[in-house]
């Protein structure tokens, strides 16, 4: 992103040929937010190909025909949106006294009342802070002309959002720099929005596309901003970055950059038919590494995730960094914003780490005795999150999004009732816990695949999972360090021989019947359910 360069200023502005009137010519370039219809913004491409040394000279001398030779060019300079404001308001004459006598500039916006309503400096403006005084605005003729500056100042207050993450407290009558708002999701916290951002309202106007998140309730909006803050330094590829979060009266919203690929999931359901290439093995390997490299990122700073699911994981198409080996391109943890500080920092051990609801499918075992016993989850929670993941991500690319599906159901209906549907752990009706037999057979076929055999990548990843990171006791997991540094060699073992990458197989196995059909819970009839399509 080009940080320390002006936005270009794309305009939707045809060449001028018609005899349309300066106030036309900006008043039919206004722009309604798609968020708030109150709110209009006039780009800044616009404002810049309307109002020009040319347009304000004529409109000048229409207005005083003694027009000093040096004040349009002052007002080009300095005081372009002043000068759309006035014409705006159609007085465009009393830009003179505000130039000359009171030095006023675009600087100065936005002005405020110098006093409360009786007050004798009511009807003088003000710039933020109260350090410029404009009495001009006392002289002019009709009081309520002021409180119609004051309104029309926002249409050229619309922010420019530079991407790295600034918080905007906007004034209720300022816009948004938003043409456009399609709801795409909606749950308890809010509603996500994919919208755009105008062109000339952003320092890379080729990444417009943005996700919108706006919350109910301010306290949620926040929560998920302290955390935000806490990780938006951390510059990890792999872990998502906001845009900008904004209040504006009781609106509330994070801005991220929108995933065009979607998630994990739909990433496996829409690339079901891509070949099996080394290719694609070697890509697969170095995003498990880059996720789990975000993740031991977040470890360092005493952050968990908490709710590491697939739908978490975005999937951006184009990686943006020029780099050869993500040309496929690249997946980035989201919601990361509902992670919470560890409390072990602190030495607070008995307040619970505050989460919303994570994904039951991909919770550790010791998610529910934690929430009974007020005990703070720990970062080894997200281990076993991180095994389930990948292990479902190996059954992928060894077969497909059916068996991805297939082994779901298969862990859904080996369940006693005390678990929760789909999970990688079984809770005994005495109280033990052990490893859901759905994934100790799923581990068992992959193994028995050429292509996760014995001194192969695959073989040692699903070897890393199962010991690693699928362990009952929490303890017994890799933590993230250990984790990153075995895939590390997993990952440069597989560029350095392409045998171990992917193992030359003469004729494909068929795909293990667990794979292909789904299991039925104890007590329904023995034949199996396919799976449902969307599973």
């Amino acid at each position: 992103m080009l940080i320390n360069q002006p936005p270009v200023r794309q305009t939707t502005v045809p060449p001028i040929t018609s005899t349309m009137t300066l106030y036309s010519q900006l008043e039919s370039h206004l722009v309604s937010s798609p968020l708030d219809d109150s709110s209009e913004f006039l780009p800044l491409g616009d404002l810049d190909a309307i109002i020009t040394l040319d347009s304000i000279t004529a409109e000048l001398r229409f207005a005083d025909r003694w027009l000093h030779p040096a004040l349009p060019r002052r007002i080009h300079e300095e005081a372009k949106n002043i000068f759309a404001i006035l014409v705006l308001m159609q007085e465009p004459g009393a830009i003179k006294s505000l130039i000359c006598e009171d030095g006023i500039t675009d600087e100065d916006l936005p002005l405020c009342r110098n006093g409360d309503k009786g007050d004798s400096e009511y009807n003088v403006l003000v710039s933020p802070g109260g350090n410029k005084t404009f009495n001009s605005f006392n002289k002019w003729f009709k009081e309520c002309r002021i409180a119609d500056f004051l309104e029309k100042q926002w249409v050229v207050q619309a922010p420019i959002l530079t991407g790295n993450g600034e918080h905007f407290q906007l004034n209720r009558r300022c816009a948004l720099p938003l043409i456009e708002c399609k709801r795409e999701a909606h749950g308890g916290s809010g509603v996500v929005y994919r919208s755009t951002i105008h062109p000339s309202h952003t320092l890379d106007p080729q990444t417009t596309q943005i996700a919108v998140k706006e919350f109910k309730h301010k306290h949620e909006f926040l929560k998920e901003k302290e955390n935000l803050d806490e990780i938006k330094y951390l510059q990890h590829t792999h872990l998502i970055k906001p845009i900008a979060t904004c209040e504006k009266a009781s609106m509330f919203c994070i801005m991220f950059p929108w995933a065009d690929g979607g998630n994990l999931r739909e990433f496996w359901k829409n690339h079901d038919a891509s070949a099996r290439t080394s290719d694609l093995f070697m890509w697969s390997l170095k995003q498990m590494l880059g996720i789990v490299g975000a993740i031991e990122a977040l470890h360092n700073r005493n952050i968990r995730h908490g709710d590491i699911k697939p739908q978490n994981i975005l999937y951006f198409t184009d990686s943006g960094s020029g780099n050869n080996d993500n040309k496929r391109g690249i997946f980035i943890i989201s919601d990361v914003g509902i992670s919470r500080r560890h409390t072990e920092v602190t030495g607070m051990r008995n307040i619970a780490t505050s989460t919303r609801e994570v994904t039951v499918s991909y919770e550790a075992p010791e998610a529910e005795s934690d929430s009974r016993e007020g005990r703070p989850r720990s970062r080894l929670f997200d281990m076993w999150s991180l095994g389930c993941l990948t292990l479902e991500f190996t059954v992928w690319l060894v077969y497909n999004f059916r068996a991805v599906r297939s082994f779901r159901r298969w862990r859904t209906s080996a369940d006693e009732q005390t678990t929760a549907p789909g999970n990688f752990f079984t809770q005994l009706s005495h109280g033990s816990v052990e490893i859901n037999s759905a994934v100790s057979e799923a581990i068992s076929h992959l193994r028995d695949n050429p292509l996760c055999g014995a001194g192969t990548a695959l073989g040692d990843l699903i070897q890393l999972i199962e010991e690693h990171l699928l362990q009952v006791e929490a303890e017994q997991r890799a933590k993230a360090p250990e984790l990153r540094a075995r895939l590390e060699t997993i990952v440069r073992s597989a560029e350095e021989n392409p045998q171990y990458l992917k193992p030359h197989v003469d004729q494909v196995p068929a795909i293990p019947e667990f794979f292909t059909r789904a299991g039925s819970r104890q007590g329904s009839s023995s034949e199996p359910t396919p799976p449902r399509p969307g599973d």
